[in-house]
């Protein structure tokens, strides 16, 4: 889907004198942060490998996530592998951000 904002109409708003909010119209998606990826994965019963989260990573990206926490290179060799491949291999286009 490239621009997921014009699949849907926009909400007519509601006529509210007095009140400023809903009169206003959302012209713009929300900034979402998938956090899928951080570290929080060793809570998996079987947690993902780098193949898992390099696929997962790139499948973000492909839907459109402009944010991705990917978790912190010091938790795991896994997590390690999985930032160092991300920046050494270009995988993070330009207008996607990371955090630790």
């Amino acid at each position: 889907m490239h621009a997921p904002i014009k699949k849907y109409k926009p909400f007519e708003g509601v006529k509210l004198p007095n009140r400023q909010w809903p009169n206003r119209t959302i012209t713009k998606p929300p900034i979402w942060c998938s956090v899928d990826l951080r570290d929080g994965n060793q809570a998996l019963i079987t947690p993902m490998q780098l193949e898992e989260k390099l696929e997962l990573f790139k499948t973000l990206v492909k839907i459109g996530f402009k944010e991705i926490e990917v978790g912190f290179p010091s938790a795991s060799e896994t997590e390690y592998e999985i930032l160092r491949t991300l920046i050494e291999k270009n995988y993070i286009p330009d207008d996607v951000r990371y955090r630790f």
